[in-house]
């Protein structure tokens, strides 16, 4: 999941699995699998950075679990 802020302040979480396409217009917009999408304030790069490292994290405990 990522955290992401609404233009109104309102905090979400996401399943990044189901981000189908980010635009910077000039706000991010995030349009997911089902056809939703949502206009945030956080950048393109901040939810790049927070998916890689949540990934990071999955691959470092399934490193250490061995």
């Amino acid at each position: 999941m990522i955290r992401v802020v609404r233009l109104n302040g309102e905090v979400l979480y996401l399943n990044y699995l189901q981000i189908e396409l980010i635009e910077c217009i000039p706000e991010t917009k995030i349009r997911l699998m089902n056809g939703d999408y949502y206009v945030v304030r956080d950048s393109v790069d901040s939810i790049n950075q927070q998916i890689q490292s949540f990934l990071k994290g999955c691959l470092y405990y399934e490193n250490k679990c061995k």
